[in-house]
């Protein structure tokens, strides 16, 4: 179990009874055991250390998503879940191959998990392995098409019934998990180098990160027409009055209905991410105005992930 180095736990609980993402930063190299909270309500005031035994090995977060955290181990390549909250931890059958991308269909309790893989093009074509949870082997779907016709994933989500990737130059590619097939679509008038990917109310959206880390103001909803796939720009209101963005590069979530909560009145937008000064920091966009929290002393070997109770 993990192991509060502040006595912050109940706390810990109530804010995430109230459906707000916290940010977790996960120590990532050898030897590191100290992890954190730390809220969005209050940046920096109430970050927490904590223990993971499960963690102190070298992981990587290769999604997030439902509560819980899909890690990859980098000493032994072995794939499990874990749950921060509750350190619950599920784990996977061992997986052959090298992952660009990944992602998850619904909790790992859900009797119909989904995990999803990627590896990127090579001449010997893209790989997909996907995991019903609960079974022992992987399964491998090896499509053969010409790799210049979809970059490496930058992120993959699912939205559904199929997980989509999106590769650097805003292209799409669509991987059926019931039919078992592989589709690669144009998605023309979007060219972002790096963005922010989630889904919310069925819909894929795009936010374009910008050189410093923060967002822009437009929003890019994946639109199809007649099996057509393409990026149209859309206002931040699209998406409600009371929706707020959590934004990062392990995973991004629109949560409704935040406005009532103290501390989250006029908070709108927030964006965690690697800084190159070595300094991971939470941005709070509102009415206009950019606001900063610092990390403290993680640095960049602490991936920022935002992660909600389910």
């Amino acid at each position: 179990m993990g192991r509060l180095y502040e006595s912050h736990h109940e706390e810990e609980k109530s804010e995430t009874n109230k459906n707000i993402p916290m940010l977790f930063l996960l120590g990532e190299f050898s030897g590191e055991s100290n992890h954190a909270w730390l809220n969005p309500k209050n940046h920096t005031s109430n970050s927490k250390l904590i223990k993971f035994p499960e963690l102190e090995d070298q992981t990587e977060c290769l999604a997030s998503g439902f509560g819980w955290l899909l890690i990859q181990s980098r000493n032994t390549s072995s794939l499990f879940f874990f749950n921060p909250f509750t350190s619950q931890r599920i784990n996977l059958p061992y997986h052959h191959s090298v992952i660009t991308a990944a992602a998850f269909s619904a909790s790992p309790t859900s009797p119909d998990c989904i995990v999803f893989t990627y590896r990127m093009p090579s001449v010997f074509g893209v790989r997909i392995d996907t995991l019903l949870v609960g079974q022992e082997t992987w399964t491998r779907h090896v499509f053969m098409r010409d790799p210049s016709l979809f970059g490496g994933s930058i992120q993959a989500i699912y939205n559904k019934g199929c997980f989509y990737c999106v590769d650097p130059y805003g292209k799409i590619a669509t991987f059926d998990a019931k039919l078992r097939t592989w589709n690669i679509v144009r998605g023309n008038g979007f060219e972002r180098a790096r963005s922010y990917f989630f889904e919310f109310n069925g819909e894929i959206f795009a936010v374009e990160k910008k050189s410093d880390s923060t967002f822009a103001e437009k929003l890019e909803r994946l639109k199809v027409e007649g099996g057509t796939y393409g990026w149209e720009k859309v206002d931040l209101g699209c998406l409600g009055d009371d929706v707020t963005l959590f934004l990062g590069p392990y995973g991004s979530c629109a949560v409704p209905g935040l406005s009532n909560v103290v501390g989250m009145e006029k908070k709108k937008v927030f964006v965690a991410d690697y800084r190159p000064q070595s300094k991971c920091l939470m941005y709070n966009k509102s009415n206009g105005f950019g606001m900063v929290a610092d990390a403290g002393f993680f640095s960049w070997w602490y991936a920022p992930i935002w992660i909600q109770s389910s």
